[in-house]
C-alpha cells in the first residue's frame, strides 16, 4: 500500500489489496470518554443506532439496560486500601469514595471512584517498555489518578465486594449527581462488549478502567481476553485540532504462555455480493455471507460495513430475521484506525466450533462520488460490502453488478458474463482463487490491453480530467493546486503544491497515455516475476481514480489521475518534482508488488504489516534501478530514506527513526510523530530488505545468480503462506535457511541478532575509523615495501554497545577504485582491526556501497 496524509493531517492506510482502514482489529469494543462536568449541560448523550428487526426483544432490552445504568445510590462506600490486580495491571484505591453501578439482570458491570489512586503496569517486553518510556518518560506505568470509571465482565465486582466486607455504605447525593451524567455519556462505549460476553457460552473476561491521571491526564487501561494482546494502555490526544490515539503499550497476559493469536470468533468462507448502482449513484446491495465459527459458543458476529450504508435487514439462511447493531460507538483506539464502520449481528443460537452459518444482509446508501466529467470515485473502497475485519481473511467471492449503461465497470475477479439491458448493464465476476478483499470502480473509460508474458494488463482511464484538475488547464487564473488528499510516502508528506499561473491551453486526456503506462506496468510484472514467481492472476486491470494515492486489490489497481499524465502535463498542473517522482516512479509499481504481497499473502498482525510495505517499496526501487541503471536509482532512494529517518522530529527533538521499531506497526503514528509510520515502515522497511539481500549476495556480489537466494526466500514464503498470513518469524526462518557463514555473527545459525536490532529495536549506528599504516617486506634492490600493515579502530556510536554488525571497510588509493579490506564485526563501542594490503591506503572508506543503514560520519 501507499499511505496518505489526509487534509486534516491524520494518516490513514488506504492502499494494498488487504488494507481497509483497519490495521489491528480487537474483536470487540472498548472506550472511555471524559467530559468536563461544567459543560455537561450542553452535551447530548449519544444514542447508537439499533436494529428494528423481529429478533427477540430481550437482546435489545438488555443492550438498552446496559446503556441506562447509573450510580447505585445504595452502594456508595468510603474506602481505604482497596486493590485490584488484573494480571500485569494493578490498581490501588488508597482513599476515596467508590460506588457500584446499578445491576442489570442481577449483574453488576461497573463502578466509579473519586479520591487518591495509583495504577501500575510493567510490561515484560522491551518494545513495550520503550513505547511506554516514549510517552511517559519511564518504561513502566506508575500513575496516580483522582477519578476512575470501571466496566467489567470478570470478577472485579466480587473482588471489590469482598474487600468491602463490613464497610457500611454512605449517603452522598452530590457524589451520585456528579457522576451520573458522566456515566450516561460513557456507557454506550462498553455495552456491546459486555453483551457479547453475556450472550456467549463461555465469557472471555473484560476489564476497563478510564483513569484521570494527575500527571499524564486521562488514559485507558484495558484487560480484554478477546484481544490477541489482552492488555492495552493508551490515551487520546488532540494536537492542533487533530485527534490522535496514542497507544502507550499493548501486550499479552503474563499468565499466558504465548500470545493468544487471532480472537475473531468467525472467519469468512464465501461471499455472494449483488450490487445495483442507481443513476444517482446510490448503492443498493445484498450480500450472502457464509461464516465458519472459529471458536464455539459465540452469538455476536462482528462485521465491518461503511457507516454511509444503512443496513435494512439481516436474516439467517433457513431462519428468520436477526437482531443487529450498526454504527455503535467504539473505542477511541479503534476509531483512530478504522472509523466507525461497525456492524454486529446477533445469532439466535451459538454455533459449535467449525460449524458454518450463512447470513443474508441488505443495505443501501451513497458511497460513490461523481468527480465530474465522467470520473467516479468509490469512497468506501474497503467497506462497501459487509465483511470480517483482518488482513488475511481469504474466502471465495462472486460479484454481480447492475449499473448505468453509459459507464464501464471494472472489478476484481474474472469476468464471467456481461450484457446490456436497455439503459442498464449487468455483469458477473468470480474470484478464481481465494481473495481477502474485493473492489470495483466505474467511469467513462477508454481502455487498452498490453501483454506481460502470460499475463494481460488491461488499463482504463477517463477521456477527460475530473473537474478540479480540468479547471487548472482551462483557466489562466492563479489557482491553488492541492491534491484531494496529500500523500504520505517513505519520503515523508508531499507538501501542498504551490499556486501557479496556468496557461490557456487544452487539457490533456488521461486516456492518451494508456499504452505507455500499460507498457511500464507490463515490464514491472515481468521484472517482479523473476523475484516473486509467476503473477498470481491471469489479468491485471488498472483503473484511474481521482485523488492522490494508489491502491491495490487482487488483480486490480487504482491509480491516481496524476499517474496517467505526462511529466509535461504534471508540470502544467503545478505538480512539483517530488510529487512527480511519487506518481511516476513509485506508486504504480509499489501497488503491482502488492499483487503478490497482499493479493495472495496477508500479514498476521499490525506488527507484521511492515513486511508488505517495506518489501513493496524495496522491490519498487529495484525495478527503478533496472529501468535506469545509469541513474543509480536504488542508491539515491535509499539515501533519501536514510536522511529522513535521521531527521529530527521537532516535537520530540529526537530522530524520526527513534519513534519506535518496525514491530510497532501503525502505533508509530501518534500525536508525537504523525508521519513516523510511513517513514519507518516504508523507508526503514526497505532498508531491512536491502541489508538482508546484500548479506545473501556475499561473497559473490557480481555473480549472475547473486539474487537467486533472495528470490528463493520470497518465493518460499509466498508458497508457504499462500492464502494466509506471514509473520516476521516466518521471514526470519526463511532467510536463516539460506544464510551464509558471514551472516552468523553470533555463531548459533540464527538471525536473532539482526531481527532484534532492526525489527524489534530502534537505533541507527554511526561509525568512524582511525588507522595507521606500516610498510612491510622492503626489497633489497629498491627498498620499496611489498605490503602494508593497516591497523586501526572502528568506533560505533548511537546504538547500544551490544549492537552487532559486519561493517565493510575499503582502502582508497590515488587513481584507482577502492579495494575491500574486509568486514569488521563490531563488539562494543570500539573494535580493533588489522589488514594487510599491497598499497598504502590514503583513506579508509566505511561501507561505500551502502550495504548497511548507518548515519553519516
Amino acid at each position: 500500500m501507499m499511505a496518505i496524509l489526509t487534509n486534516t493531517g491524520t494518516t490513514r492506510a488506504v492502499s494494498c489489496p488487504l488494507v481497509r482502514r483497519v490495521v489491528t482489529v480487537p474483536t470487540m469494543r472498548i472506550s472511555f470518554r471524559w467530559v468536563v462536568p461544567g459543560i455537561l449541560a450542553g452535551l447530548a448523550v449519544a444514542t447508537p443506532a439499533i436494529s428494528q428487526s423481529s429478533a427477540p426483544q430481550s437482546v435489545r432490552s438488555t443492550y438498552q439496560a446496559l446503556n441506562a445504568v447509573r450510580v447505585d445510590a445504595e452502594k456508595v462506600f468510603y474506602v481505604r486500601g482497596l486493590e485490584l490486580r488484573r494480571d500485569a495491571v494493578r490498581i490501588f484505591l488508597a482513599e476515596g469514595k467508590l460506588a457500584f453501578l446499578t445491576a442489570v439482570e442481577g449483574r453488576v458491570t461497573g463502578a466509579v471512584f473519586t479520591g487518591e489512586g495509583q495504577a501500575l503496569a510493567v510490561p515484560r517486553d522491551a518494545v513495550e517498555r520503550h513505547s511506554l518510556g516514549r510517552f511517559l518518560g519511564e518504561p513502566i506505568l506508575d500513575q496516580p489518578f483522582s477519578r476512575a470509571y470501571f466496566r467489567f465482565t470478570d470478577d472485579s465486582g466480587d473482588v471489590l465486594t469482598r474487600q468491602l466486607s463490613g464497610v457500611p455504605n454512605v449517603q452522598d447525593a452530590a457524589f451520585v449527581e456528579e457522576w451520573n451524567p458522566l456515566v450516561a455519556n460513557l456507557n454506550s462505549w462498553h455495552s456491546i462488549r459486555i453483551l457479547s460476553d453475556w450472550l456467549a457460552a463461555d465469557a472471555r473476561p473484560y476489564f476497563y478502567g478510564g483513569l484521570v491521571g494527575e500527571r499524564a491526564g486521562t488514559f485507558d487501561l484495558l484487560v480484554d481476553h478477546r484481544r490477541p494482546e489482552q492488555i492495552l494502555i493508551g490515551q487520546p490526544q488532540w494536537v492542533n485540532d487533530l485527534r490522535h490515539y496514542n497507544l502507550w503499550a499493548s501486550f499479552p497476559l503474563e499468565s499466558a504462555a504465548a500470545p493468544a493469536g487471532d480472537r475473531t470468533p468467525f472467519t469468512p468462507v464465501s461471499f455472494e455480493i449483488q450490487t445495483v448502482i442507481q443513476p444517482d449513484f446510490i448503492l443498493e446491495g445484498r450480500t450472502r455471507l457464509r461464516l465458519r465459527a472459529a471458536v464455539g459458543g459465540e452469538r455476536m458476529v462482528p462485521l465491518e460495513l461503511s457507516r454511509y450504508l444503512a443496513v435494512q435487514s439481516v436474516t439467517l439462511e433457513g431462519g428468520g430475521s436477526l437482531d443487529f447493531f450498526q454504527n455503535e460507538e467504539i473505542s477511541r483506539n479503534e476509531v483512530s484506525q478504522r472509523g466507525n464502520d461497525s456492524l454486529f449481528v446477533v445469532l439466535d443460537s451459538a454455533p459449535a466450533a467449525g460449524e458454518e452459518v450463512t447470513l443474508e444482509l441488505s443495505y443501501r446508501g451513497k458511497v460513490i462520488s461523481d468527480a465530474g466529467n465522467g470520473v467516479m470515485f468509490v469512497g468506501e473502497r474497503g467497506s462497501w460490502y459487509p465483511h470480517v475485519g483482518g488482513a488475511d481473511r481469504f474466502a471465495a467471492f462472486e460479484l454481480t453488478f447492475r449499473w448505468p449503461r453509459r459507464l464501464r465497470l471494472v472489478a476484481t475477479g474474472e469476468l464471467v458474463e456481461e450484457r446490456a439491458d436497455g439503459e442498464w448493464k449487468t455483469g458477473r465476476w468470480r474470484a478464481p482463487q481465494p481473495f481477502s478483499v474485493v473492489g470495483f470502480n466505474l467511469g467513462e473509460y477508454d481502455s487498452e490491453q498490453v501483454a506481460a508474458g502470460a499475463t494481460k494488463v488491461e488499463i482504463f482511464a477517463n477521456r477527460q480530467l475530473e473537474e478540479v484538475l480540468m479547471r487548472r488547464f482551462s483557466s489562466p487564473a492563479t489557482l491553488p493546486v492541492q491534491p484531494r488528499q496529500p500523500i504520505m510516502t517513505a519520503r515523508g508528506p508531499v507538501p501542498p503544491m504551490p499556486r501557479v499561473l496556468l496557461p490557456d491551453a487544452p487539457a490533456p486526456s488521461p486516456a492518451a497515455l494508456l499504452k505507455r503506462l500499460g507498457g511500464d506496468l507490463s515490464e514491472a510484472v515481468q521484472f517482479y516475476e523473476k523475484l516473486n514467481g509467476p503473477f498470481p492472476f491471469q489479468t491485471l486491470r488498472v483503473a484511474q481514480i481521482p485523488g492522490a494515492f494508489g491502491q491495490g486489490w487482487p488483480g486490480l489497481l487504482y491509480l491516481s489521475t496524476f499517474s496517467f499524465l505526462s511529466p509535461e502535463a504534471q508540470r502544467r498542473a503545478g505538480v512539483g518534482k517530488r510529487t512527480q517522482e511519487q506518481f511516476t516512479e513509485l506508486v504504480p509499481f509499489h501497488e503491482v508488488v502488492h499483487q503478490w504481497w497482499g493479493g495472495i499473502v496477508g500479514w498476521s498482525s499490525y506488527r507484521d504489516q511492515w513486511i508488505h510495505e517495506g518489501l513493496a517499496q524495496y522491490l519498487t526501487l529495484l525495478f527503478a534501478e533496472h529501468k535506469r541503471p545509469q541513474d543509480n536509482e536504488l542508491a539515491g532512494w535509499l539515501q533519501t530514506f536514510r536522511e529522513e529517518l535521521a531527521e529530527e522530529n521537532p516535537q520530540t527533538e529526537a530522530t524520526v527513526e527513534s519513534a519506535g521499531p518496525l514491530a510497532l506497526g501503525y502505533r508509530l503514528r501518534s500525536s508525537k510523530s504523525p508521519g513516523a509510520y510511513a517513514q519507518i515502515a516504508y523507508g526503514k522497511g526497505a532498508w531491512v530488505f536491502h541489508m538482508l539481500r546484500m548479506m545473501l549476495r556475499d561473497p559473490a556480489p557480481q555473480a549472475k545468480d547473486a539474487d537467486a537466494r533472495f528470490a528463493e526466500v520470497l518465493q518460499a514464503l509466498l508458497e508457504k503462506c499462500k492464502f494466509r498470513s506471514v509473520t516476521a518469524l516466518d521471514l526470519q526462518r526463511e532467510f536463516e535457511k539460506r544464510m551464509t557463514p558471514a551472516m552468523d555473527l553470533e555463531g548459533d545459525r540464527t538471525l536473532d541478532w539482526f531481527f532484534d536490532q532492526w525489527v524489534r529495536s530502534t537505533g541507527i549506528p554511526r561509525y568512524k575509523a582511525t588507522f595507521e599504516v606500516k610498510a612491510q617486506g622492503a626489497t633489497a634492490a629498491k627498498g620499496a615495501a611489498t605490503s602494508y600493515l593497516v591497523r586501526g579502530k572502528l568506533t560505533q556510536s548511537e546504538v547500544p554497545p551490544t549492537f552487532l554488525a559486519a561493517v565493510p571497510l575499503y582502502a582508497a588509493r590515488a587513481g584507482g577504485k577502492p579495494v575491500l579490506l574486509g568486514n569488521v564485526v563490531t563488539s562494543g563501542e570500539e573494535t580493533s582491526f588489522q589488514f594487510t594490503t599491497r598499497f598504502a591506503p590514503r583513506r579508509i572508506l566505511i561501507d561505500p556501497h551502502s550495504t548497511l543503514l548507518t548515519l553519516p560520519n
